[in-house]
């Protein structure tokens, strides 16, 4: 297991998407199986009084205790048709499935377990801390290194190139531990890694940071983008807005102009796509599963790459896929695009269902432990969906919504809205609360291990936020 920020994720494969793919080959290297010299040994054995496997079918210690051309297999009779090669024979069992993959994506599971109980009622304020500009990312949190205590830290930059770290639980709530200025406008979720911090930024630079002191260890500069200075798509496409994700082996996913993976020493294990191909702008953070790696582009549809960087498919959408993706229970890629819709996308790259928004969707989508996907839209709506796509109800807000909703342990989500407000609802659809913090709240919630939502706005302002008495 590997460890990212605080989540670990466990190493197997969740879905076992080879099971509809047919027959497969013997594995390569294995030797040629010869069952005649295996039929008349066991025709031999079983003349007459033999081994208690000639006539017990369900046991055996060798494949002379089987009856004619059976074979014994993990101590059981066999007919070779059944029988599994030798390398198959010596391969353990595979781990039950444990759920999907965490990742870190924009409103998706971050470097804490979202198990825990969020407010469900009278939301408190409980610390504050100004930033001094708009606060988009979500914040990432993660124990600091050292610390043998329950301190928590919540990890965030802001659109003026701040990038703090904030204890988020405890005696010392709201106090900055380190305070640091980066190069340029800060939209993604940092990922926390081994005592490091990594966060891009939109000075095409992706950073690394001591997670403890804040120093500034490292700048890996990414994309071909240098010298551009233009406002419009070709003077953000280099950008490092897309995450980063951290991988099961601890490599770096990252988007920027097109889709990286680095070592954490900055060392590029692939860019997709490779030049000389000009690659579109990445705003959407890479989901990484077992299976390999899905990332919405601004241009190009929905992206499947497998881990050495070449394309499984792709999924053409004619409009920005800046929303980052989900996986359903069903190994179904879920992703809210420009166009207003939600897309549900087969392993395979095919088409499940569509769902359509009046507005633009450029949050990431969430999926319940029942299966119901959430999803905002600029339409100021919350739609929610049955697990084959259809409506299972809305809930309207007085404002647009780019803030990816988040469920807790309950499955109660939370969001904001640009009407100032921060809700809590029901998986019923039931509002329990909704709190005006006086400015837009287009930033994603992260929740504390003791259930402290972290949210940013557009005030510039960091708040904690508890159920009070």
């Amino acid at each position: 297991m590997v460890e990212s920020g605080f989540f670990r994720y466990p190493y197997h494969r969740v879905f076992d998407l080879s099971k509809h793919a047919g027959p497969t080959a013997p594995a390569e290297g294995s030797p040629p199986r010869t069952w005649r010299g295996v039929l008349g040994l066991a025709v031999a054995a079983c003349f007459g009084p033999g081994p208690a496997g000639c006539h017990d079918r369900s046991g055996c210690g060798k494949d002379t205790d089987c009856k004619g051309a059976r074979v014994c297999v993990e101590g059981r009779c066999r007919t070779p048709s059944s029988a599994p090669s030798p390398a198959a024979r010596a391969k353990p069992p595979p781990p039950a499935p444990l759920g999907p993959p965490g990742a870190f994506r924009r409103g998706g599971p971050g470097g804490m377990p979202t198990s825990v109980r969020g407010p469900h009622a009278n939301p408190t304020v409980a610390w504050s801390v100004s930033l001094g500009s708009v606060v988009f990312a979500r914040a990432a949190l993660a124990r600091p290194p050292g610390d043998d205590g329950e301190a928590v830290w919540a990890y965030v930059g802001t659109h003026g190139g701040r990038f703090v770290a904030v204890v988020a639980d405890g005696p010392r709530a709201g106090r900055l531990a380190f305070d640091i200025q980066l190069g340029g406008m800060v939209w993604g979720t940092a990922a926390v890694l081994d005592g490091r911090v990594y966060v891009g930024a939109d000075d095409d630079v992706l950073y690394v940071l001591d997670a403890k002191s804040g120093e500034i260890v490292a700048r890996h500069r990414l994309g071909r983008c240098e010298g551009v200075r233009k406002p419009g798509p070709e003077g953000a496409r280099c950008d490092v807005d897309g995450g980063p994700t951290v991988g099961f082996d601890g490599t770096l996913f990252v988007g920027a102009d097109g889709l990286y993976r680095l070592r954490p020493s900055g060392e590029v294990i692939f860019h997709h796509p490779p030049p000389p191909e000009r690659a579109p702008h990445v705003f959407s953070t890479p989901l990484v599963t077992n299976d390999g790696v899905y990332v919405g582009t601004q241009g190009r549809g929905v992206w499947a790459l497998r881990f050495d960087g070449t394309l499984r498919w792709s999924f053409a959408v004619a409009a920005d896929v800046d929303g980052s993706p989900a996986l359903d229970a069903a190994g179904r890629i879920l992703v809210g695009a420009d166009d207003g819709s939600v897309y549900a996308i087969t392993p395979d790259g095919r088409l499940a269902y569509r769902y359509r928004t009046d507005r633009d969707i450029r949050s990431a989508v969430a999926v319940s432990k029942d299966g119901h996907v959430y999803a905002t839209s600029f339409d100021g709506r919350l739609h929610v969906l049955a697990p084959d796509g259809d409506l299972a109800w809305t809930l309207s807000t007085g404002g647009a919504i780019m803030s990816s909703p988040v469920l807790d342990g309950d499955d109660v989500v939370y969001f904001g809205s640009q009407d100032d407000h921060l809700y809590a609802v029901h998986p019923s659809g039931r509002v329990l609360w909704a709190l005006d913090l006086g400015a837009d709240v287009d930033a994603s919630v992260v929740i504390s291990p003791k259930g402290t939502l972290v949210v940013g706005a557009d005030d510039g302002v960091l708040r904690g936020i508890v159920e009070g008495p």
